[in-house]
């Protein structure tokens, strides 16, 4: 039995890396990619995959999901050195590069990142993506000594999220928004620097 939901368990993780392989492949157009394709990538039958996520929608969420867990397990290490003191007293921050990093990701993998964004902001969760995203930006920013502090810092945060994901979904219309090309990594970088200035986060 217990071979049995290991195998059940080697197969699931077969089909889910070998999608993740076609989505990483596919120039932002998951529509192209097909069950069939993703059961002669997985070199499985069609009918495991439906049994195991029911429809390529299901999957697909799965990947997504998958893929944005492993970029968030790459934010800098600053809030575990957070007491550490600079020259100046101070405790350092990479949020400017943490975001600049986050928004490089989404522009490399725009369907991927459109995908977790609408499904995050249509329906809320408190373990999505966007979740994770802001407990990550909110442990990366430094720490706050009362309840008045610790509120702004959360809505810091929340901001600096919200402002990220709005950049994004807006970025074909930003030279004309913000007179800033946000599909130019130059401009992106300074768009996010500048707003982690206006929110005055180190």
């Amino acid at each position: 039995m217990e071979d049995n939901k290991q195998t059940n368990q080697d197969l699931k993780e077969q089909i889910i890396n070998a999608t993740i392989a076609l989505i990483e492949n596919s120039d932002g157009l998951i529509e192209n990619i097909t069950i069939r394709a993703i059961a002669q990538k997985a070199n499985v039958a069609v009918g495991l995959i439906n049994y195991h996520f029911e429809s390529k929608k299901n999957l697909i969420e799965v990947c997504v999901q998958r893929i944005i867990s492993h970029v968030m397990a790459t934010f800098p290490k600053n809030a575990e050195v957070e007491s550490a003191p600079t020259p100046d007293d101070e405790p350092e921050s990479e949020m400017p590069s943490f975001t600049a990093r986050v928004f490089d990701f989404l522009l490399n993998h725009p369907e991927i990142a459109r995908i977790s964004i609408l499904a995050d902001l249509s329906e809320p969760n408190i373990a999505s993506n966007s979740s994770v995203s802001y407990r990550a930006i909110l442990k990366g920013l430094p720490e706050t000594e009362d309840k008045k502090s610790e509120k702004i810092k959360r809505i810091k945060a929340f901001m600096l999220l919200s402002t990220i994901h709005s950049a994004f979904l807006n970025r074909q219309i930003s030279t004309e928004l913000l007179h800033l090309n946000l599909n130019n990594k130059d401009d992106y970088s300074d768009f996010l620097r500048l707003v982690t200035e206006i929110l005055n986060i180190p």
